[in-house]
């Protein structure tokens, strides 16, 4: 188990897999991590999750220190060995959106790819009417890299995807005004 400040992040238990469902069932969250219809998930849903959670290099439930409670998931996935490239992907509940949670989660895991995984970069894509997850990606230390223009279709309308990247040493750069994460 790995700890932040205020969360422990933990490898996914079977109990788990009820919430991580209702988690991407949630409309808010659903819309902000897929690029496919927003519709009700079933079995179907859960089978997949499983995959990808044996498939991740890294997936683990986010709970609270304090009393335990399910806020969400990180996953690095589609590593690329050669590369030293992975995909970051994350994903709260709305109850827990604005309280810096996602701050220090991706703080945690930017630095165990880097340190213990031996990464190079981690690459992530946002929709672009995201803006509370560009502020804390920006925040963090990834920087904008491209932009696939009015790509994904969310309410009505058409919006960017942009790719966004953070590299090793631009990370260790940046890590002189920070504390080192407990591992």
């Amino acid at each position: 188990m790995f700890e932040t400040d205020r969360l422990h992040l933990r490898a996914v238990r079977e109990a788990d897999f009820e919430k991580l469902v209702a988690l991407r069932n949630h409309h808010r969250v659903q819309k902000m991590l897929s690029p496919d219809f927003v519709v009700p998930f079933g079995i179907k849903s859960e089978e997949e999750l499983r995959a990808r959670c044996s498939s991740s290099l890294l997936y683990v439930v986010i709970e609270t220190k304090q009393n335990q409670e399910f806020v969400g998931f990180v996953s690095l996935f589609n590593a690329q060995t050669k590369n030293c490239d992975a995909m970051v992907a994350l994903g709260l509940l709305p109850e827990f959106w604005g309280q810096g949670f996602a701050t220090e989660v991706l703080r945690f895991i930017i630095d165990y790819a880097f340190h213990q995984l031996a990464m190079h970069r981690i690459t992530l894509c946002v929709y672009g009417n995201n803006t509370a997850a560009i502020k804390v990606y920006n925040k963090v230390g990834f920087v904008q890299e491209g932009v696939q223009r009015k790509a994904n279709w969310i309410d009505g309308k058409w919006h960017d995807v942009i790719w966004m990247a953070v590299l090793d040493e631009d990370w260790e750069d940046s890590r002189q005004d920070r504390a080192d994460p407990k591992i």
